[in-house]
């Protein structure tokens, strides 16, 4: 069989979708498809999906791919996944889903972070290498205990939302030290689960699965799922990782100080590798796919989200009758306004917030409206916002001494030729993108040097990472945005309702002006 011939499958399951690609070994995606489910918000600040639906997302996406490309199933030589962090899925003594998986951005359990704070603060900064927060699944179990306790006592395994499907396609029940970290519950420096935070979940400790290598073989397609899937009967599925971390190697960020990430999907943040295990304040810290480094991600909720928002209230606006409004068109709404959108200025946070503020209650605003301003300077506003929020998380990166001259940027964003030029403008950094550069790239890479198809790591991100464009910042913009971007970070901590969670905004703005 020739080299590129041979094919792997990755498949990531994100917030909004799930998307499956066939990778060749030259680095070539040949096929692809994406089913996407919903999530439901059964009160404010709450959001949870039903995974079933991300199960049956994966049995049309396959099945769309089998009907496009039989060939291409048949001949699969592996299969990685990749998923959203911090998604746990409950199940029972008969492996069946117990209630619907609380997802990342869900704000309910905010008086179990501030009780894990005061009392087992120092032990999670010294053991997890994080802090609690909303966004984690250890405060989101205290949550269900203490307001479902009937739920945690029928729990037999915790798996995350990867794993899930994992275990729906062998059979077997494991985690990979990157999700397992995103429970709050490992022991991170040694990538082992904490004896003393599992214990405060209330779990049993044979909840817990076994933790595997991101690379390793989790487990083989089973006959169920081989008829559930379509997908051939033995097939090794190689245990895969986070999202982020997948989208880190499908970047080619493998080493320590030479590119950070910018990431600007459905929610966004600053990413970057280092080979330290230290705790630093309001950022996270995850275990890196290869062994001896991590990486660091300092979070923002609301990025396309923001952009989609305003998008769906200027259909409103223009009645049910009206044609859709689409994407491209909000970019030439953006166009026609000047940078700084005429003095208006957005604060994207309509989730609650996580770095630097770690704040479920903080919510959004416009400000400095005047009768002059249209939908252009809306537009554009909501997208500068984006990219503020996108600064203030950079800025904590520049507080503990881990700054970075240029960064890939990946997500939905860079679809976008403005918006993307507005956050190199922002951030004042040199910006490249990725052919293909994504989490399904990823997953892929993990697939292919999982079984074999690539010795390593490195020689995969070699094969398959192709720098497609490079943009560089407007010297002028930049400096007119850090004019706007003070007004910003002052009225982002008149919203900062509990002063206790803001990560000492007011150190971090000087250190990023100095």
């Amino acid at each position: 069989m020739s080299a590129s011939a041979r094919c792997v499958l990755g498949m990531d399951l994100g917030t909004g979708s799930l998307k499956c690609v066939i990778m060749d070994a030259t680095g070539r995606l040949l096929a692809s498809a994406e089913r996407s489910y919903p999530s439901k918000n059964p009160h404010p600040g709450w959001a949870e999906q039903d995974p079933g639906d991300w199960v049956e997302a994966m049995r049309e996406a396959l099945a769309e791919l089998s009907a496009r490309e039989p060939g291409l199933i048949a001949g699969l030589e592996g299969i990685s996944l990749c998923s959203a962090a911090h998604i746990p899925v409950l199940l029972d003594g008969e492996d069946k889903v117990i209630r619907p998986a609380i997802l990342w951005s869900d704000q309910r359990s905010d008086i179990e972070v501030a009780a894990l704070s005061a009392n087992h603060g120092n032990f999670l900064e010294e053991t997890a290498l994080n802090e609690a927060g909303c966004t984690w699944t250890l405060p989101q179990l205290l949550w269900i205990r203490d307001h479902e306790p009937d739920v945690l006592p029928r729990v037999r395994q915790l798996l995350s939302s990867k794993d899930y499907l994992v275990f729906r396609l062998t059979g077997t029940f494991s985690m990979d030290p990157g999700s397992a970290a995103a429970t709050l519950m490992l022991d991170t420096r040694h990538k082992a689960w904490s004896p003393a935070l599992t214990a405060l979940s209330s779990l049993p400790v044979s909840a817990f699965p076994p933790l595997l290598d991101p690379l390793a073989v989790a487990g083989r397609i089973t006959a169920e799922a081989a008829q559930l899937f379509g997908l051939p009967i033995g097939i090794p599925v190689i245990s895969g990782s986070l999202d982020s971390a997948a989208e880190m190697l499908g970047c080619g960020i493998l080493v320590p100080g030479e590119l950070g990430m910018v990431r600007a999907g459905t929610a966004g943040g600053i990413m970057a590798v280092t080979d330290q295990p230290a705790f630093n304040r309001g950022i996270i810290t995850y275990p890196h796919v290869l062994n001896g480094l991590y990486y660091k991600q300092a979070g923002t909720n609301a990025c396309a989200t923001s952009l989609q928002w305003i998008r769906n209230l200027c259909m409103a606006i223009r009645g049910e009758d009206a044609p859709e409004l689409t994407y491209e068109e909000l970019n030439q709404f953006a166009a026609k306004a000047e940078p700084g959108a005429g003095g208006l200025v957005f604060h994207p946070y309509l989730q609650g917030e996580r770095a630097p503020y770690w704040n479920a209650e903080l919510r959004g605003s416009f400000t400095g409206i005047d009768q002059g301003h249209s939908w252009p300077q809306f537009i554009r506003a909501v997208m500068e916002g984006v990219a503020f929020s996108l600064l203030d998380c950079l800025g904590m990166f520049r507080r503990d001494g881990m700054d970075m001259n240029a960064a890939v940027m990946t997500g939905g964003v860079v679809k976008s030729p403005i918006w993307s030029q507005i956050i190199t403008d922002v951030l004042g950094l040199e910006t490249r993108t990725i052919r293909q550069g994504d989490s399904a790239l990823g997953a892929c890479m993990m697939a292919a040097t999982g079984v074999g198809i690539f010795s390593n790591m490195h020689e995969a991100v070699k094969v398959c990472v192709v720098h497609e464009r490079t943009m560089t910042p407007n010297p002028e913009n930049h400096a007119h945005y850090i004019r706007i971007f003070e007004r910003y970070r002052e009225v982002s901590c008149f919203l900062d309702a509990t002063e206790s969670k803001n990560i000492n905004s007011s150190e971090n703005s000087s250190l990023l002006f100095r």
